[in-house]
């Protein structure tokens, strides 16, 4: 007797396992439970035709859904998120009504572009840049600027478990940011309730194996 074939998953996800921000759509997919087929991406190497296709910039992640008709190609992590909220409207992930939507857009937005940005700044001049390409003043600028965001978040945190009151794509895409915060050294000390918020983040089903390990 011929074994039947198991029919291959309907989703790809083209990334750079160790990216925050990849990370942050594998969380989504798990929030969603969806399965997925990993595609790694090697940095190394000028980008193909086909992917470029995908992602037209180069840019990880990337995300496809293949479809009977032809496939559906999503790149950048927001837009990623925010589809897999529309496309699994029943998942932790999808909006329960319009004021929900409103809330988990625009701290979507705000993590995304405000929050990431100053943090990647951090990150790059602490960890990535070379000793010569890196600023002291543009460092310092940095973390006093990311400390300030991370007192906005904590205030705002005081009256609500998630940043829109219920889970989100605003916390999924910040949970990876949340946990490089620990090789910046920050003490998250002063900011008890951006801790607290990490540790429930820490704690859903979908952070387990989030990040690669050793072994990957």
């Amino acid at each position: 007797m011929t074994m039947a074939q198991s029919k291959a998953p309907p989703f790809t996800l083209y990334e750079y396992r160790p990216s925050p921000f990849c990370i942050a759509v594998r969380i989504g997919l798990n929030e969603c439970d969806v399965t997925f087929t990993p595609r790694e991406v090697d940095l190394t190497k000028p980008r193909t035709a086909a992917f470029l296709k995908r992602s037209p910039f180069g840019r990880l992640p990337a995300l496809v859904e293949h479809r009977p008709g032809g496939e559906l190609a999503i790149f950048e992590s927001p837009a990623i998120l925010l589809f897999l909220a529309e496309r699994f409207p029943q998942s932790p992930l999808g909006f329960t009504d319009l004021t929900a939507r409103g809330e988990a857009y625009s701290w979507l937005s705000y993590i995304s572009s405000g929050f990431a940005e100053v943090f990647w700044t951090t990150f790059c001049e602490t960890h990535v840049f070379a000793d010569i390409e890196r600023s002291p003043r543009v460092l310092a600028r940095a973390r006093h600027e990311l400390d300030q965001h991370l007192d906005v978040l904590d205030r705002h945190l005081a009256r609500r478990a998630f940043l829109a009151g219920d889970y989100s794509v605003a916390d999924t895409l910040s949970t990876p940011l949340l946990d490089l915060l620990d090789q910046l050294s920050i003490d998250l000390d002063a900011f008890p309730r951006v801790r607290s918020w990490r540790d429930r983040l820490r704690e859903r089903p979908s952070y387990k194996s989030a990040w690669p390990s050793d072994d990957d």
